[in-house]
């Protein structure tokens, strides 16, 4: 019960953080598509509790298609609605069943994860959706202030899962994990040409 409870503090705070206007915080306010984000969150994060999860694949930032429009890191509407992980178990989409979003990012990560019993939890150096100003369907690289931002949350989400190694998906996120305290390695991010470091990497760590 304390773990669920931290779990419902920790979608609190996220939903009422402030963001610059080039950044949007998906879990705040009282909108469907914010409401669908912190259900979808939540209904993830007390699943992961079951899984016990060991390690911790650690992303970069929300994309539009992606986690910005589900709540899930790496995780698109597609996936919700067709991997065996997420399929008919209460998660919600946005867009209607032929509309749904799709990621290549979302859809290399759990291509490989589906391989694998021992799934990782999967999270966001940076929680919320960093984009253009004049363009919300963009995304754009997280400031320095927003991944230090970031390790707060992270901090607060590793308090709640017994977490023995994190995995960084790229440069940034394993640039803020250095005297974190936590035993931490890193793969290529599967985007731009990734995929196959990034499945090798990942069968390293997850063999």
């Amino acid at each position: 019960m304390k773990k669920l409870n931290s779990i419902d503090l920790f979608i609190d705070k996220l939903s009422t953080q402030v963001v610059s206007n080039n950044t949007t915080n998906m879990y705040f306010g009282n909108t469907i598509a914010s409401q669908i984000c912190r259900k979808n969150l939540k209904l993830y994060l007390n699943k992961m509790i079951d899984v016990k999860p060991s390690h911790l694949l650690l992303g970069e930032a929300p994309g539009y298609k992606g986690c910005g429009i589900t709540g899930i890191a790496f995780t698109s509407e597609r996936i919700l609605n067709e991997n065996t992980f997420y399929k008919n178990q209460g998660f919600r989409c946005l867009n209607k069943p032929s509309k749904l979003s799709s990621e290549i990012s979302a859809t290399i990560v759990w291509s490989v994860l589906d391989n694998y019993t021992n799934i990782p939890l999967i999270w966001n150096i940076f929680p919320f959706h960093p984009h253009d100003t004049s363009k919300k369907k963009s995304n754009r690289t997280p400031t320095e202030t927003e991944l230090e931002l970031g390790k707060v949350y992270l901090n607060l989400l590793l308090k709640i899962f017994n977490i023995d190694n994190i995995i960084a998906l790229g440069r940034k996120p394993e640039s803020k994990l250095k005297g974190f305290g936590y035993h931490y390695g890193y793969i290529r991010h599967p985007a731009n040409g990734g995929k196959n470091k990034f499945v090798n990497g990942l069968k390293e760590v997850l063999k």
